[in-house]
């Protein structure tokens, strides 16, 4: 496995995200083709959570002949240099957002609508410093997803109420 990629911390403008992952993949030996680009330009324009199909249907708006194997190659390859991030909703379904130069955040995902909700909590960062310190632990990268039902779901499950 290839250590993450170390970019410039907090935001990152929209151009130098671009070039930082062009220069990350041509150091990999990938060439930087039309496809590769447009599927780059897709995945670290959105701040939505996407599926691979998702990142597929949005470049062949733009570009009929994208490859999906192209758009899953491409997709492995942001993920591994945590350009973009990949998330287990469980039931083998699997999205990705957009994580180059954005804050650190976890996850909630609703094991009946796969709707995912974003959260940061100080005090849970600091809790897993204080364990990982405790154990003599240098934590360089982490994720917490909490698995459960949202509200609007434990709603529907009691009759609306």
């Amino acid at each position: 496995m290839v250590a993450a990629v170390r970019y410039p911390a907090g935001p990152v403008r929209p151009e130098q995200e671009q070039h930082i992952v062009e220069s990350h993949l041509r150091q990999r030996g990938f060439r930087w083709t039309t496809q590769r680009a447009l599927i780059v330009r897709m995945a670290l324009g959105t701040h939505d959570h996407f599926t691979a199909e998702n990142l597929l249907e949005r470049c062949r708006k733009i570009a009929p002949k994208v490859s999906r194997a192209t758009v899953y190659r491409t997709l492995a390859v942001l993920e591994e240099a945590g350009f973009v991030a990949g998330l287990d909703t469980g039931g083998g379904g699997r999205r990705f957002e957009h994580v180059l130069g954005h804050e650190h955040h976890d996850h909630m995902v609703c094991t009946v609508c796969g709707r995912i909700f974003e959260f940061r909590d100080g005090e849970l960062e600091r809790r897993q410093e204080i364990a990982a310190r405790r154990i003599g632990f240098r934590i360089e990268r982490h994720s917490l997803r909490i698995h459960g039902t949202c509200r609007a779901c434990q709603r529907a499950q009691r009759g609306g109420t």
